[in-house]
């Protein structure tokens, strides 16, 4: 401790410049638990020489709280106790007990103030018997004495099962089989690397899996090698006609159309708050009730089939004909949100289209199309289905080829089109507020007069990019 004390007193010399840590933004505070490890004590096996291990535990609790003070760096596990349960309804009550503690102590931790996080964190729960021998600690030995519960992540059939179930009796009433789609991979320029073909057949093998071929469109110049690791490839061209023409391969056969990117490793349904909220509520909140969501891993072929059902089942005039996932892979704000939301931005990496719609992407634009496409749904069909509980993960701009290949390190690409998409949806394309070069879909509302696509040229706009500027209500903090 006098060492650390030293170096906290001497700041660090590195050259002619001085090197502050990172956790001296905290150095004011005083708080015990800023600047020490917490230690969460959950059993007590002596006191004074005098073995307690052969106690109850119900008996070693007692004196665990009479021996322990908690203080800011010292706390006592939470428990509670479940009775004895006699009769299907006494036991039914106890695992709805037990399911309401999970809840509680795996959303603890997103509520909890800044000096309980510490405490606060848990996996799941640990089952013990209070009483009789079966409660003696046995140090040093696994045993079935204690028994760890956790959120169970739901798979295959089961998963797809509980995901349909959360579907209305109506929209149920509209689930479709899975020959009612054509599934159409956009893909470009991936087999040249490693970690390009193991995506590939990591999308491949989830849609064999469901017995579905997907039909890849790709550039001309990786065609045999696309076919040569087995699948049904043809030339599609570059994004834009290669995503047009999935979407009239579709349309002339009578089927849904659902794109996926080629970079998809899996689908999650996280089952949980449902009902449309009276009021917003804290990243916080909703990063708890993220946690406590039973969470599904679906197959590529049921996120489609419950999406299209959503669609089908719309209890609105407009219907929608374009459904898609949460564009993120952070749950807490897919859970700040309703579970669906009908005028919001549809990724390009899976969605599914009715064959119905002549929507089709504008081949002006070379990024951002998804964005323009969305735009032309809402204002062909007055709203789309954006399912906030369904959630992919997918490399987007981290990966080599396809889309990422257009881009460029200056961001000038991503401006050119985003001039585009302003020109066109004025009252709904905007800057968005801290990432450079990219944009929000805010549609506007009922009220007030839909955005039309405008022919006039966008305003002179320099090249360079604009200097950033914090907003107003931001801390700057000068570094030397």
């Amino acid at each position: 401790q006098q060492q650390q004390q030293q170096l906290q007193q001497q700041p660090q010399q590195n050259g002619n410049s001085l090197v502050v840590d990172s956790a001296g933004a905290d150095a004011e505070a005083s708080e015990p638990w800023m600047q020490s490890t917490t230690i969460v004590v959950f059993d007590i096996l002596a006191v004074n020489s005098i073995g307690l291990s052969q106690l109850t535990l119900r008996e070693r609790r007692a004196k665990l709280l009479e021996v322990v003070k908690e203080g800011p760096c010292l706390r006592i596990a939470r428990s509670i106790e479940l009775p004895v349960a006699v009769g299907e309804a006494a036991i039914n009550a106890r695992v709805e007990a037990a399911r309401q503690e999970m809840d509680r102590a795996l959303g603890a931790y997103s509520t909890a103030t800044l000096a309980e996080k510490s405490s606060s964190r848990a996996a799941g729960l640990v089952f013990k018997q209070l009483e009789g021998p079966s409660s003696q600690y046995l140090a040093g030995r696994r045993s079935s004495r204690w028994q760890q519960v956790e959120k169970e992540q739901v798979t295959g059939e089961q998963a797809e099962a509980l995901l349909f179930g959360c579907l209305s009796s109506h929209e149920f009433a509209c689930l479709p089989t899975k020959d009612e789609f054509s599934f159409c991979v956009i893909s470009a320029r991936r087999t040249n690397t490693p970690e390009g073909v193991r995506d590939i057949m990591c999308v491949e093998s989830q849609f064999k899996t469901c017995g579905v071929t997907p039909v890849w469109y790709v550039d001309a110049a990786s065609l045999q090698a696309y076919r040569a690791l087995g699948l049904d490839a043809k030339v599609g061209g570059k994004l834009i006609p290669a995503r047009n023409m999935a979407l009239e391969d579709a349309a002339r056969n009578g089927k849904v159309c659902v794109q996926v990117s080629d970079d998809i490793g899996r689908w999650d349904y996280f089952n949980g708050q449902s009902e449309k909220r009276e009021k917003k509520i804290t990243l916080s909140e909703a990063n708890g009730e993220a946690k406590c969501a039973e969470r599904y891993r679906v197959s590529p072929v049921a996120a489609a089939q419950f999406i299209l059902a959503k669609m089908r089942g719309a209890d609105s005039e407009s219907k929608p004909h374009l459904g898609g996932v949460y564009p993120l892979g952070n749950t807490g704000h897919a859970f700040a949100t309703d579970e669906v939301s009908r005028q919001n931005f549809i990724l390009g990496d899976f969605f599914v289209a009715e064959p119905s719609s002549p929507c089709r992407f504008d081949t002006e634009l070379t990024l951002k199309e998804d964005y323009d496409y969305t735009c032309s749904h809402i204002k062909k069909h007055g709203s789309v289905m954006r399912c906030n509980r369904m959630i992919i993960k997918a490399k987007h701009e981290t990966n080599s080829g396809g889309a990422c290949s257009v881009r460029d390190a200056a961001g000038e690409r991503e401006r050119e089109n985003i001039r585009v998409l302003q020109r066109k949806w004025p009252g709904a394309i905007h800057p968005h507020a801290t990432r450079p070069n990219q944009i929000v879909l805010r549609w506007p509302k009922k009220e007030q007069k839909p955005p039309a696509e405008s022919s006039k040229p966008p305003p002179a706009e320099s090249s360079k990019p604009k200097k950033w500027r914090p907003p107003k209500n931001a801390a700057v903090i000068a570094v030397a």
